[in-house]
């Protein structure tokens, strides 16, 4: 069984290490798109029509991916009024059941937003003309990789304490 974990959390570490240099590379490109956009319309006086719209969704896929990492990271916003109230098993007794409650949304916003891509994909963006699956895919995906690394730190979390930039929630 440890080796078993052992693997999940070398592929949970090699997800997230992935996943931060997809966020570099969406950043990256949705900067060097806009300053494009900027630059044919104002100075060329051409603008380009799916430069914004390309933004536009390399921003929701940054969000989405960038929440899993947040995530993980235990840099979303939280109220911890009831954790460092109550200390010891207490403690993480709330800690753990808020980590079911995440796992149960999760689930759901995965399951509900792929049925919602499925029932949408005819339909296409208006500038670029591709199926609007696409950046409808970014939420289900986001939240796929949150479920999963609520997984990991309910779970298996005592195998991460310690680590840097690993401490769970």
């Amino acid at each position: 069984m440890e080796k078993f974990q052992n693997r999940i959390l070398r592929v949970e570490e090699g997800l997230h290490g992935l996943m931060r240099w997809t966020l570099f590379l969406i950043t990256g490109a949705m900067t060097g798109i806009v300053l494009l956009g900027v630059l044919f319309r104002y100075i060329l006086r051409a603008p380009l029509p799916w430069s914004e719209e390309l933004a536009r969704y390399l921003m929701v896929w940054g969000a989405s991916l960038g929440a899993s990492v947040a995530y993980r990271e235990g840099a979303h916003i939280a109220i911890t009024i009831l954790v460092d109230k109550f200390h010891g098993m207490t403690g993480r007794v709330i800690t753990s059941i808020t980590q079911i409650i995440v796992i149960v949304f999760m689930t759901i916003i995965v399951f509900k937003g792929f049925v919602l891509v499925f029932e949408l994909s005819g339909q296409t963006s208006p500038a670029m003309e591709i199926p609007m699956a696409w950046p409808y895919l970014a939420i289900p995906v986001g939240c796929l990789f949150i479920l999963f690394e609520a997984v990991i730190t309910t779970f298996w979390k005592g195998q991460r304490m310690g680590k840097k930039g690993t401490e769970p929630l």
